[in-house]
């Protein structure tokens, strides 16, 4: 089933494009959901590479203050 303008069709209601538009819809919501996936991890990862940066201008501060 699928609703469009909250009218619900069943699949025998649709063309066969209808049909393939539907299907590659699905397909790029899927896509869509991988590649937001994705970015949350690459935000995760520049998060642990600006913590190691900040932690190694530290130590060097560190050293410096010694």
């Amino acid at each position: 089933m699928i609703t469009i303008d909250e009218v619900t069709y069943t699949e025998d209601e649709l063309s066969d494009i209808s049909k393939l538009h539907v299907t590659r819809i699905n397909e790029l919501r899927g896509q869509a959901t991988q590649l937001q996936m994705q970015i949350e991890e690459m935000n995760v990862l520049i998060s642990a590479y600006a913590n190691a940066i900040r932690e190694s201008v530290q130590e060097v501060e560190e050293l410096v203050n010694e």
